[in-house]
């Protein structure tokens, strides 16, 4: 791996972990002004303050580091001065989110300090533990109250800080504006599926927020009315509704029958976060929970969440039965549900059928020729990225020990056979939800370093709603195997996962850096083309269909040949993402209707 690199992933570490880390120190802010905090609590945290404004240095965000340099200085002071610092702790808690938010677009904050004339201190010099606690309150309120004093006979001087101050909170106002409308932008093709609903006593509380969302045509409505707000989204599928902890109707604990209800999205926000609010919300029909003040991202983070983003993609199940019947009835069970099913009967190519499809479950049956379900699950779980796989036992064993044996191994669940229907789809379901809701983005296929699924799509949402900001052109081309179906009922995996991995190199070889690759569904690969012209594109990706097809590939013991059909579409200005990916679909399917080998655009 090359410096550039090794400068690059390091970067993309700390943009991951920091806006974490800053969210954390200002909930213990917010818990500091409500509640009683254990000393311990606190001074474990200065530590992980203190590395973290040590790893913004590093990275040249002083700002940011100035910032951690104030609340490791609230950290250090007694009980007592801590009470006459409580609304300095509370700005500081909204500091943080703000940095937290800009941090997470990749954007340098202007301004970190409460006090621009502060000195960042250098590493090492993490505050002592004071033992003087009365000095130190004493020399606090001495300090604050001459800092009074000198307001009061400077009364010229007070007027031109406040205004000084009301020009810097005008801009980061605006700073503040463009933040949060940058990361609008780039969740729209996500808002545009639904309808927001806010309600809440009080029209203000929401008011920003609701004026973003229709800044970019989201249909926003509001109500003072819990009650009502649920009737529009019973009459409005697909609706989420945000709502002030004030409006919760109950605080009775949920019936069996309450608890299996499905429930309409509804976040709840709240000024505490504890269990008793937390309790509160979850009783009133809550689904997900939010502490204020509300930060934009978290919001759409509770809403793709809520929302299932990811509902247009099959959940992906991997059926390893050596019985051909059997495994036909579970496909057959499970085909009336939203699954993407791949049977294996030989076990000798499982591997194979693992890279080639990376399934979100596997069914696995426990007795087979020539390898056990159990020697099976074991090799799995020694591989990183399948440690969380959810693999599902199918076997008639009802011995307590021999499943015990199996559940040991690293199954996740056990089904006595004969499987009963609707606890198969339920299980199959539950497990493939919960695994794709932990592991959004389980980062790059390590075959061929690229993007999953998931992350790709995602991709082609935000740079749709880039280019709806600033008008360039970009195409999307989606690239398929010609003969990806018949490989596959063959079995013949390993032909699948060499040819898409040789087209993967291929496409970095060929392709700018500033284009984007990822996989799609099994022997597809997309491109996001984000430079050139249509004419520049269409040329490239047939220099690319061209080239592959003189590749040599080698299975049963033959030189074979593979080949590729490519759809392309260029976006046009008025068209969602879905729309785009659509239309680079049917181009797609166009192409090897006509016989494959071929590029098809609009």
């Amino acid at each position: 791996m090359s410096d550039s690199q090794i400068t690059s992933e390091v970067s993309q570490q700390f943009l991951r972990r920091t806006p974490v880390k800053l969210r954390q120190f200002s909930r213990l802010l917010n818990d500091m002004l409500t509640q009683k905090i254990e000393p311990l609590r606190v001074k474990a945290l200065l530590s992980q303050v203190n590395k973290t404004r040590e790893s913004c240095l590093a990275h040249q965000y002083d700002n940011t580091a100035k910032l951690l340099n104030q609340l490791l200085s609230q950290l250090s002071l007694s009980d007592e001065a801590l009470e006459t610092q409580r609304p300095l702790l509370k700005r500081l808690s909204i500091k943080l989110q703000e940095h937290s938010e800009k941090l997470e677009l990749g954007v340098r904050p202007e301004k970190a300090s409460l006090h621009d004339k502060q000195k960042v201190m250098q590493p090492g010099n993490l505050p002592v533990e004071q033992t003087d606690n009365s000095a130190d309150s004493t020399n606090q309120q001495t300090k604050q109250e001459s800092a009074e004093s000198d307001q009061t006979e400077s009364p010229d001087k007070t007027v031109t800080e406040t205004s000084d101050t009301e020009k810097d909170s005008t801009i980061g106002e605006s700073s503040k504006r463009q933040t949060s409308m940058s990361i609008l932008s780039e969740h729209r093709v996500l808002l545009e599926k639904n309808t927001v609903i806010f309600a809440d006593a009080d029209p203000q509380r929401f008011h920003l927020i609701q004026q973003q969302f229709e800044s970019l045509g989201v249909d926003v409505k509001f109500t003072e009315s819990l009650g009502t707000a649920k009737q529009w989204a019973i009459e409005d599928p697909g609706s989420v509704i945000i709502a002030s902890l004030n409006l919760a109707d109950t605080n009775e604990q949920l019936s069996d029958d309450e608890v299996e209800q499905v429930r309409m999205p509804l976040i709840f926000t709240a000024e505490r976060d504890n269990q008793q609010e937390r309790l509160r919300g979850l009783r009133s029909g809550g689904t997900g929970f939010l502490v204020e003040p509300v930060s934009i991202s978290g919001l759409l983070e509770q809403i793709e969440q809520q929302t299932e983003t990811q509902e247009d993609t099959p959940y992906r199940v991997l059926i390893m039965e050596d019985s051909k019947a059997q495994a036909r009835f579970y496909e057959k069970v499970l085909s009336k549900g939203h699954f993407d099913v791949r049977i294996v009967t030989d076990p000798t190519v499982l591997f194979d059928a693992l890279r080639g499809f990376e399934p979100e479950t596997i069914l696995m049956d426990m007795q087979m020729p020539t390898c056990s379900g159990i020697e099976l699950t074991r090799i799995i779980r020694q591989i990183p990225r399948f440690t969380y796989l959810p693999i599902i036992f199918l076997s008639a064993e009802e011995s307590n020990s021999k499943q015990n044996q199996a559940l040991l191994a690293g199954g996740t669940s056990f089904i006595v056979k004969p499987v009963d229907k609707e606890q198969l789809m339920f299980l199959a379901g539950l497990y493939t939800k919960r695994f794709r809701l932990l592991n959004p983005q389980i980062g790059v296929n390590p075959d061929t370093g690229l993007p999953y699924s998931a992350e790709f799509k995602r991709n082609i949402s935000i740079e749709s709603a880039r280019t709806s900001r600033n008008g360039r052109n970009i195409a999307l081309a989606v690239i398929q195997l010609d003969g990806a179906d018949e490989l596959i009922k063959a079995a013949n995996y390993s032909a699948i996962n060499i040819g898409v991995s040789q087209l993967a190199l291929l496409l970095k070889k060929r392709l700018r850096k500033t284009d984007i690759i990822g996989h799609l569904e099994t022997g597809q690969l997309g491109v996001i083309l984000s430079t050139g012209s249509p004419a520049d594109w269409k040329s490239i990706m047939d220099e690319v269909r061209l080239h592959f097809a003189e590749l040599p590939f080698h299975w049963h013991d033959e030189q074979q040949k593979l080949t590729i059909s490519i759809g392309l579409a260029v976006l046009s200005i008025d068209w969602d993402a879905h729309r785009w990916f659509e239309l680079a679909r049917n181009n797609l399917h166009t192409a090897m209707a006509n016989g494959g080998d071929q590029i098809h655009t609009n």
